[in-house]
């Protein structure tokens, strides 16, 4: 079975048709604001440059003095990410909308930010991009964040929700 590519913006092209996107947005985290720009490099695969203001460290504190409380630290960050698309073309011949890329997606990310110093990481992960309406999209990702800062290397968790205006 081959798939054709046309434009998944269209909606009128019969079943069985896709083509990802090249797009630019503006998207948040539970702190953060960043741009991003999604650039179609072959059929299932996309490259996303990303710069901005991004979570740099998260806490959770609890003191006899303070109570109890939530801290959380910012940067400025920049990021590139390959994704690929798995089920694009499944969700096409199910009847699934594929509009803005949506689509479940395994990416690798290289993130540089300055989070009291230089700090430098690379999460592989797996996530899902769901389309609200025109202009809207929601993103979840899942997996392993590697990094070094300062000299010193981490593992932590990576669970990310990302909602943007795409234009």
């Amino acid at each position: 079975m081959s798939v054709s590519l046309l434009s998944a913006r269209d909606y009128s092209e019969p079943v069985g048709y896709y083509r990802l996107q090249s797009n630019h947005s503006i998207t948040t985290t539970i702190l953060g604001l960043e741009y991003s720009f999604e650039g179609r490099v072959a059929d299932r695969w996309t490259l996303i440059g990303r710069a901005g203001l991004v979570p740099t460290g998260f806490s959770i504190y609890s003191s006899s003095y303070e109570g109890a409380g939530f801290h959380g630290t910012m940067g400025l960050g920049v990021s590139f990410e390959g994704r690929w698309y798995s089920s694009i073309a499944r969700r096409v011949t199910k009847g699934r909308s594929t509009y803005n890329n949506s689509s479940d997606f395994i990416s690798m990310r290289l993130r540089a930010d300055t989070s009291g110093g230089l700090n430098v990481s690379f999460t592989p992960a797996y996530g899902f991009r769901r389309a609200i309406g025109k202009h809207w999209v929601q993103e979840f990702t899942l997996g392993p964040k590697f990094g070094i800062c300062n000299d010193e290397y981490y593992i932590l968790p990576h669970v990310q929700y990302r909602i943007g205006f795409v234009f």
